[in-house]
């Protein structure tokens, strides 16, 4: 026996009598549609809350550690941690909180500009210590060819005056260049003595020494009338006429011999 459905109270009955036996209504054998009530969440599309004060943050934080390429990482971590935040707040709080779109898009800009500060890092680490290295060992190299003007331009002065000259003297003579007759060239500074030995015979004593020991230079520089170049690492102090020749060796490789030099096969 078919069954039918009060569209009033809902009460199932017979389909053969014309009134609800629960609640007197008329029943009708094709009932009613009666929308459901229950809320469907998977077809909710509430629209987000109108603050995104912190979205936004977080995105121009993002946006800043990219430009920057993270170099400054408090700003990415921070980047990431209020991206988090405002990302968790719309996922609890979407009537009041908005903006997910801009707070994902300031995570990821935290995030590769925080990966990208790894390998810049690494490069850095390599490559300032040998730019360092290299300025160095030009200040060095352009101390000595300084020294080697100062003992020739006192041996100038010294066949035309029968002595020897301060810098200022040998500047205005126009033996060496002014920058160095001021006393500092290429991250040196240079100073000369004039000197007496105990037989009465003059001389004089020129000293290079780095302005900034470790950062433009490390080896100190001494020459006298006797134009032999002298260097030590005085730790930023003066070289003097007791350290070492400096191995010109060394400092400038010999050249590649020449085809007639080699030596030739003997039959």
């Amino acid at each position: 026996m078919k069954s039918t459905k009060c569209v009033a109270c809902g009460f199932v009955g017979r389909s053969d009598v014309e009134n609800c036996k629960a609640c007197g209504a008329p029943l009708n054998q094709q009932s009613a549609y009666v929308p459901s009530t229950a809320p469907h969440y998977d077809q909710w599309n509430q629209q987000e809350g109108q603050q995104k004060g912190l979205a936004i943050f977080a995105l121009i934080l993002g946006i800043v550690s990219f430009l920057s390429f993270s170099l400054f990482l408090v700003g990415a971590i921070a980047g990431i941690v209020v991206s988090a935040k405002a990302m968790g707040r719309v996922r609890r709080e979407p009537w009041q909180y908005g903006g997910r779109g801009l707070a994902i898009a300031g995570l990821v800009l935290s995030i590769v500009s925080l990966t990208s500060v790894v390998p810049i890092l690494l490069i850095a680490a390599i490559s300032i210590p040998n730019l360092m290295a290299s300025y160095r060992a030009a200040n060095e190299g352009s101390a000595i060819h300084s020294l080697r003007q100062i003992a020739s331009a006192q041996a100038v002065y010294q066949s035309t005056t029968s002595k020897y000259a301060t810098l200022e003297e040998l500047t205005e003579k126009g033996l060496i260049d002014p920058k160095l007759g001021s006393g500092t060239k290429n991250g040196y500074k240079f100073t000369v003595e004039l000197t007496t030995d105990e037989e009465n015979v003059e001389g004089f004593a020129a000293v290079g020494i780095p302005e900034t020991y470790r950062s433009s230079g490390i080896r100190s520089f001494y020459t006298d009338e006797t134009s032999v170049i002298r260097a030590s690492d005085n730790h930023g102090g003066p070289s003097t006429k007791m350290d070492e020749p400096l191995d010109v060796n060394a400092d400038y490789p010999p050249r590649a011999r020449r085809f007639e030099d080699r030596p030739q096969a003997v039959y």
